[in-house]
Order: C-alpha cells, then sequence, then structure tokens
C-alpha cells in the first residue's frame, strides 16, 4: 500500500509565499488553514477564496486531487467579496 506521495503547494498571501506539505487526497481547505496559520492570519478560512495561477476557483471542500491538484503547484487566497476588513 503505497499510499499517495505529499507534495508542496505553495500560497500566495498578500503577495507573500507560504510553502504547505498536502496529500492530494485531504481537502484545499485543510491547507488554506495552515496556510492562514504560517502567515499571520486570524479568522475564518472560509472567508477566503482559492484560485490557481490560472484564476480558476477551487472548492476548499474538494480534495487537490479530485481538483486536478497533483504535483507542486502555486495557489492565490484572497478574501471572498464583501468580506475584506
Amino acid at each position: 500500500m503505497s499510499g499517495n506521495p505529499k507534495f508542496i503547494v505553495t500560497f500566495v498571501i498578500q503577495g507573500k509565499e507560504f510553502p504547505v506539505e498536502v496529500n492530494p487526497n485531504q481537502p484545499v481547505k485543510a491547507g488554506v488553514v495552515k496556510a492562514l496559520q504560517d502567515s499571520g492570519n486570524q479568522g475564518n478560512p472560509n472567508e477566503w477564496q482559492v484560485r490557481t495561477e490560472g484564476g480558476a476557483q477551487l472548492d476548499m471542500n474538494k480534495s487537490f486531487a479530485d481538483q486536478g491538484i497533483t504535483s507542486p503547484t502555486k495557489l492565490f487566497l484572497s478574501k471572498g467579496p464583501g468580506r475584506g476588513g
């Protein structure tokens, strides 16, 4: 039973990069929570949106693999519309 190897997703938050090791089968939200902790951002991860370099929005409740993210990549986190402070 080899399982799926973990890989690094680099989350870009307010122009800074935060690499997070993820499992392709875990929900995107798990990586978002870790990146927000690492960046010092407080609050609810549901207030954030995740987009690929191409601009496609990801569903935080689906796994990385389900959305085609299976190798090192860069994802962009931003506050959702109407939720910024």
